[in-house]
């Protein structure tokens, strides 16, 4: 029986008891020689991953920079060398104050829009709802004409020059609008606040015969260089009475419609004033 590879042979009929020593040195002998193979093994794995190391710096180095995960070029953009310009600068723009609506309504010299009844009143009347149909027109020069003789001299007096009329109807009542124009605000202002007796109704054609017989509604009233004034009553000519009466509210939307229509001319004008300024300012 063998106690070692390589070792001394038991022979039979000998000595029954192994020489330990022998054993010992044996067994030294076969661990010595299995450390150097290890130790050898280690060396050669190490410089085996040592070669490829280096190989695939090697190899990293010659491709002119590039990443081995997408091939590019990862080389860094040079730091710019530039300096910050400086912030753009502009001449400075500016326009004169806009006109306002109010200048043209109260000065003549810019107030130069024709003042007619077509165009002025502009059809239909239509106040918080309640619709007028506009069923005459029309315009006095010297405005005497068209009201009766207290107004007639306190609006000569003070230089009226032109009225306009209009006549709208809705649901068994008329109403009659006047809008005379003045040389001044002033002139405006005075002559509503010394007026005395009442427009005239606008009738005739589709425009029924209502404020013959008295009982009718009127107001006055001012806004720049312009007065206006409203008579109103019942379609079938029978005198109106009492408060809340659609010819008493026929009354108030007239005078609303009137102010509208004189603001909308200030700002008609005011509009084309504004746009011919800035495209002055555009072409120069």
């Amino acid at each position: 029986m063998s106690y070692g590879q390589g070792g001394p042979q038991w022979v039979p009929g000998g000595s029954n008891t192994p020489d330990w020593s022998a054993l010992a040195a044996d067994a030294e002998r076969n661990r010595s020689r299995k450390r150097g193979w290890v130790v050898v093994g280690s060396a050669l794995a190490a410089a085996a991953v040592g070669t490829v190391v280096a190989l695939a710096i090697v190899n990293q180095g010659g491709d002119g920079g590039s990443s081995a995960s997408d091939g590019q070029n990862t080389e860094l953009p040079d730091e710019p060398t530039g300096t910050a310009s400086d912030d753009a600068s502009f001449d400075e723009t500016t326009l004169p104050p806009l006109p306002q609506p109010r200048e043209f309504i109260s000065d003549a010299d810019k107030d130069i829009a024709p003042f007619e009844a077509d165009s002025f009143f502009g059809g239909a009347m239509e106040i918080e709802g309640r619709s007028y149909a506009q069923v005459a027109s029309d315009a006095t020069e010297g405005c005497a004409g068209a009201v009766s003789d207290e107004l007639a001299a306190v609006l000569t007096e003070h230089g009226c020059a032109s009225l306009l009329r209009a006549t709208y109807t809705a649901d068994g009542v008329a109403v009659t609008v006047g809008v005379a124009q003045f040389p001044t605000e002033e002139d405006a202002a005075a002559a509503r606040e010394s007026a005395a007796g009442n427009l005239q109704a606008l009738v005739g054609g589709d425009a029924p015969s209502f404020c013959q017989r008295g009982g009718c509604r009127t107001t006055n009233n001012q806004v720049g260089r312009y007065a206006y004034f409203t008579i109103a009553g019942n379609s079938d000519g029978s005198p109106d009475s009492g408060d809340g009466t659609p010819a008493q509210q026929a009354a108030r939307d007239g005078n609303d419609h009137a102010f509208s229509r004189i603001i909308q001319r200030g700002e008609a004008q005011a509009s084309a004033s504004a746009s011919a300024i800035v495209e002055d300012r555009n072409n120069g």
